[in-house]
């Protein structure tokens, strides 16, 4: 028969061991204990605890910033298993100090310190320029969209939360219009699941209702100020396309070093699009390491998103050297535009995308002939154009513009084709940019720079200065999703993921032990 070790899990084992000595050396854990008990200053956190005389004694900010910097950078972000994992995981129990902070205390503390971790912050980076992993040579901006504790299905205009409202009253009244049809006939059925839904379908409408009441319609950041949709749940947060499909959360906007991928600036915007938020960034970054940081020619990167006529514009008045390419400039870079890959991307992509417009006008104004000189202009079915004179501006550049005379396009067979709708008021009208170097506007000499073999060079420093930074968080760390609600409470939370993101750097690259902040 063979012989067996003891397998009998009913006994006790009593372990000697040190917390310290858990912790490790040179490891992420051992990097937490030293800063945030021993070189940073934390007495801002103090000011919130009012128990010198009575009440229960607190537990020590350190604890509690080494206990949840730990959680996210094990990718925990819920304060139910950070308290859990303060139990069971000897890691955690040794950062804690062999104490079990309540779930609620966790929550709180997160929420609770906003300002205060904005301070952290801003020590941390300090900490990390005087270690010599911030170059201040070149910052890259982006944003990464992440949902938050709000829910899509209460999103809406003002015209389609009160459509919903009403839906919601009339499903509630069919109900009680089909129970008092019912009422008086022969059955013992129990109507209190009736009865509860019916309260449900009128408490959501009245929500919906007082939401309607005492909140103005949200308006776009664009030129037209058109209204977007509002959130029930979160009217801080925005309803947003990613690759993952549609979620309502919040817009995260960093900016990262190239040197190390150390985190400069970071916020939480409730904005899809990122043009309204490369000003922003750009404050936040002066307001992190001075005002006189992107002085002296310091590089500044954003992708496509950012690229607008109004950025441009502020980029070269505040004489920022900056790399923001349009979304065409691939399509003139010789060395791709001309590649069987992008061919073959450009027909796959002309078959599947979902946004084609319907309506798009088959003759472009590329086909029409026309003469700068003469100021001249014949359409595709020979009939000579109307000019209008070169005082149309788009985008602060300056257009030559012409118009067909409504009879000509009536009696059109070309009609189909190159009218985008229906005729009704005039013909078809074309434009072309007034040639000169006069009339070049903020984007054509963005295009100048990134078309350089300098400005190509510098744009593809940026892939590798900001992604890592949302790769580290999101895939490594397993941060996909932020648990709370409002802009400030959000940007605190985003704030803390790029805090943590900064000390593993330090613990990898830098030397805590020698500085005290």
């Amino acid at each position: 028969m063979p012989n067996y070790l003891d397998d009998n899990l009913n006994q006790s084992l009593f372990l000697n061991i040190n917390y310290l000595d858990v912790l490790g050396e040179n490891t992420f854990e051992h990097c937490l204990y030293t800063l945030l008990t021993h070189t940073l200053d934390l007495s801002e956190f103090e000011s919130r605890y009012k128990n010198k005389k009575v009440g229960r004694k607190a537990y020590p900010p350190a604890l509690l910033l080494r206990v949840i910097f730990y959680a996210y950078y094990r990718g925990m972000t819920s304060s139910r298993s950070i308290e859990r994992s303060c139990k069971t995981d000897l890691k955690f129990m040794a950062l804690a100090a062999g104490t079990t902070p309540h779930f609620t205390t966790i929550a709180d503390f997160v929420s609770g310190n906003c300002n205060e971790m904005k301070s952290l912050f801003h020590k941390v980076l300090l900490i990390c320029c005087e270690s010599g992993l911030v170059g201040k040579k070149h910052f890259a901006i982006d944003g990464c969209k992440l949902p938050s504790d709000a829910s899509k299905q209460w999103s809406g205009t003002h015209a389609q939360l009160k459509k919903k409202s009403d839906k919601l009253r009339k499903s509630a009244q069919n109900i009680i219009d089909r129970h008092l049809l019912n009422d008086g006939k022969s059955g013992d059925d129990d109507n209190s699941k009736e009865r509860q839904t019916v309260e449900t379908l009128l408490k959501n409408a009245e929500k919906i209702d007082d939401f309607l009441a005492n909140n103005d319609k949200r308006l776009g950041s664009g030129k037209r100020k058109n209204e977007v949709q509002s959130n029930i749940t979160d009217n801080e947060s925005c309803k947003m396309t990613t690759s993952n499909g549609t979620i309502q959360g919040v817009n995260c906007q960093t900016a990262a070093d190239e040197k190390r991928q150390v985190v400069v600036a970071c916020e939480t915007y409730g904005v899809g699009q990122d043009q309204s938020l490369l000003q922003p960034m750009i404050e936040n970054i002066r307001e992190s390491l001075g005002s006189d940081v992107l002085d002296n020619g310091v590089l500044v990167t954003a992708d496509t998103g950012y690229s607008c006529e109004e950025n441009m514009k502020y980029l070269y008045e505040e004489n920022i050297n900056a790399i923001v390419p349009d979304t065409l400039h691939r399509q003139r870079d010789p060395r791709i535009a001309g590649s069987e890959t992008v061919a073959k991307h450009k027909k796959h992509r002309q078959l599947t995308r979902k946004d084609q417009r319907q309506n798009a006008a088959k003759i472009p104004a590329s086909e029409f002939c026309f003469n700068e000189a003469a100021l001249s202009c014949v359409c595709p079915g020979g009939y000579v154009m109307l000019y209008h004179g070169s005082h149309f501006e788009i985008n602060n550049k300056k257009y030559h513009r012409f118009k067909s005379m409504l009879k000509n396009c009536r009696s059109c067979p070309l009609q189909s084709e190159c009218m985008k709708r229906p005729l009704k008021e005039h013909g078809r009208q074309v434009s072309f940019v007034v040639k000169g170097e006069t009339n070049k506007n903020y984007l054509d000499l963005m295009k100048q720079k990134v078309d350089s073999e300098r400005g190509r060079k510098d744009y593809a420093r940026r892939m590798w200065t900001i992604e890592p930074v949302f790769g580290n968080i999101t895939s490594n760390k397993g941060i996909h999703k932020l648990t709370l609600r409002g802009k400030v409470k959000l940007s605190c939370q985003w704030m803390m993921c790029c805090i943590m993101h900064n000390i593993e750097k330090l613990w990898r690259y830098g030397n805590v032990g020698l500085y005290a902040i």
